[in-house]
């Protein structure tokens, strides 16, 4: 294991470490700006064991950021005017879904 990427795929105690540090700098690089959420996907990308994964875990990640997204408008009061607001709300959460998934293709890459 030369590689310390590798190490992270292939140990599962490490794995886990590996995953849970990729998506706490993924929920902070979306909270800053959108582009988080594909610098989030790749993070989860990366340490994923399969390329098949690195999708999986990129789509795993927008459901967790638009879960986060639902549950803080619900919590601010907020969601009934959000979700009024009908196609924009679609695109939000489209681009929340299809960010980290793009995001996780850098996995075929690395």
């Amino acid at each position: 294991m030369s590689n310390p990427l590798q190490m992270v795929r292939e140990r599962p105690g490490v794995h886990w470490i590996g995953l849970v540090l990729a998506i706490g700098l993924g929920l902070i690089a979306a909270s800053i700006h959108w582009t988080g959420l594909i610098a989030g996907g790749a993070f989860v990308g990366l340490v994923a064991t399969s390329f098949r994964r690195a999708l999986l875990a990129g789509l795993g990640f927008g459901v967790l950021v638009v879960g986060i997204w639902i549950g803080t408008l619900l919590f601010a009061g907020s969601l009934r005017k959000v979700l009024a607001m009908g196609e924009l709300t679609g695109i939000a959460v489209l681009i929340g879904l299809t960010g980290p998934l793009l995001g996780s293709l850098v996995r075929a890459i690395l």
